[in-house]
């Protein structure tokens, strides 16, 4: 049986039970394997203390394949995806855990600037599995060179903003980096947009002394404190990798993702006067209000597939995202929160008036819950099952339901029912939104009742 190492964001896990050397070396061995000890590979890690031990295993791997190695240091997730586009780099790779406590690490592979979609990945779980390896003579190992990247991404991020807003005029702008891998970036792309720049936790470090990676709103009650009580238009904070963006207002309220996700497309779907948004399955009805008024359309995908529609219907696709990570299509087929940053402060000075509470007035704020409960990995499969009898037997006023990852019942007022579990940790969740508080107390209780019943059922079998 072949062990499934990715997840729903490439592969993630603890330096001592996971993600280790071990595995490292392994994976090197069978990326250069499928790619047949040929062509080049790039390789980024973010700032994490574990980066060099698996970069030095990883990148021993894909040399004893035959396979070249470029390596390209620190450097964010958007920057090493915008690397793959390159010719004739077959493919890209960072060593990073996102938004994980400092003590996991990961990889996450990119092609043509896209994430690799499942069957890309079976291919290397497959391989490792089988444990058979290209092995490359003595005369064809491959080498090491070293690229820094970081002019390359700057200028292609100043060039597609630059058709998007207007330059800079001085407008305040803080930035908490999370002492991640965007602390080069961000704050000198805005900066060279003509925007003036604060910012904190501002130095790399791979222990995040400043905060937690995760740009939740737990994690930036001292950040949204800053801003409430300070003069900038807006805040934009990072995660440990710079792939998620999360905004804070001038009076240090925490904006909702799904609100920013539709002012993003919005934006796109007017520049292109239609289109089609693709959106993770854990988003608001907000943003298919918001894109259809426009004349666009929108589609959900499982959370960590988006790739798996861009590389079917990718002329149609004029933005996508998930929660906290924007997709600008035509920028690239990766989420970026540095682009995503630089644009929202952009339209906080074009559109807003140097208010991002102003600019934020054109979107619906909904009210939404998001829950978990404690499932058993060996209950899951049966949780679901009862959860698809009892959603669609007790939910009333069905318009339709969506299946592609978990049950997403969708009402004809608007609200609608989530119930999946995580592909990661022995829980379900459930997500929950309406236009009405009363609506979304309803739905919580009754949801929370399908639930329970559907875990005393999983549990009894």
């Amino acid at each position: 049986m072949v062990e499934k190492l990715f997840g729903t964001s490439g592969i993630r896990g603890s330096i001592q039970s996971k993600v280790t050397t071990d595995m490292a070396l392994n994976l090197g061995r069978s990326l250069g394997t499928t790619l047949k000890g040929t062509g080049i590979v790039g390789v980024g890690t973010d700032a994490r203390t574990s980066k060099d031990m698996l970069k030095n295993a990883f990148i021993a791997g894909m040399l004893s394949t035959g396979v070249n190695v470029i390596d390209l240091g620190f450097a964010p997730m958007p920057v090493v995806a915008a690397h793959s586009t390159f010719s004739p780099i077959k493919t890209s790779v960072i060593i990073t855990a996102s938004h994980n406590p400092s003590g996991d690490n990961g990889f996450k592979f990119f092609k043509n600037g896209r994430e690799y979609i499942r069957s890309e990945e079976k291919n290397i779980e497959r391989c490792i599995s089988m444990e058979k390896y290209h092995v490359a003579n003595w005369t064809s190992t491959g080498t090491v060179s070293k690229y820094d990247i970081y002019e390359n991404y700057m200028i292609r991020a100043k060039h597609f903003l630059s058709k998007r807003g207007a330059q800079g005029r001085g407008m305040r702008v803080l930035v908490d980096l999370a002492n991640g891998a965007a602390v080069p970036y961000t704050p000198v792309l805005l900066r060279e947009l003509g925007f003036s720049v604060t910012t904190i936790n501002a130095h790399p470090d791979g222990h995040f002394p400043g905060r937690p990676a995760e740009p939740s709103p737990k994690n930036l009650e001292d950040t949204m404190r800053i801003a409430s009580t300070s003069d900038f238009s807006l805040t934009v904070c990072h995660d440990g990798d710079g792939d998620r963006l999360a905004v804070i207002d001038e009076a240090g309220n925490f904006i909702d993702q799904n609100r920013i996700i539709a002012l993003f497309a919005r934006d796109e779907v007017r520049r292109r006067d239609g289109g089609l948004v693709v959106v993770s399955i854990d988003t608001s009805s907000v943003i298919d209000d918001v894109i259809k008024a426009e004349g666009g359309s929108i589609i959900r995908a499982p959370l960590g597939s988006l790739q798996e529609i861009f590389s079917k219907r990718k002329e149609e696709v004029v933005f996508s995202s998930e929660p906290w990570k924007p997709i600008f299509t035509a920028f690239g087929w990766w989420m970026d929160g540095i682009v995503g940053a630089a644009r929202i402060t952009q339209m906080v000075q074009d559109e807003g008036e140097e208010s991002c509470i102003q600019l934020m007035k054109s979107i619906p704020e909904y009210p939404m819950l998001r829950e978990h409960i404690k499932c058993p990995d060996k209950c899951k499969s049966k949780f679901m099952d009862s959860i698809r009898i009892l959603i669609e037997d007790q939910v009333t006023n069905i318009e339709q339901i969506i299946d592609v990852d978990g049950v997403r019942v969708e009402r004809n007022d608007g609200s609608y029912v989530l119930i999946r579990v995580s592909g990661t940790e022995p829980k379900a969740r459930v997500y929950i939104g309406a236009k009405k508080r009363e609506t979304l107390e309803k739905l919580a209780a009754q949801a929370r009742k399908i639930m329970e019943t559907a875990l005393e059922h999983a549990k009894k079998e």
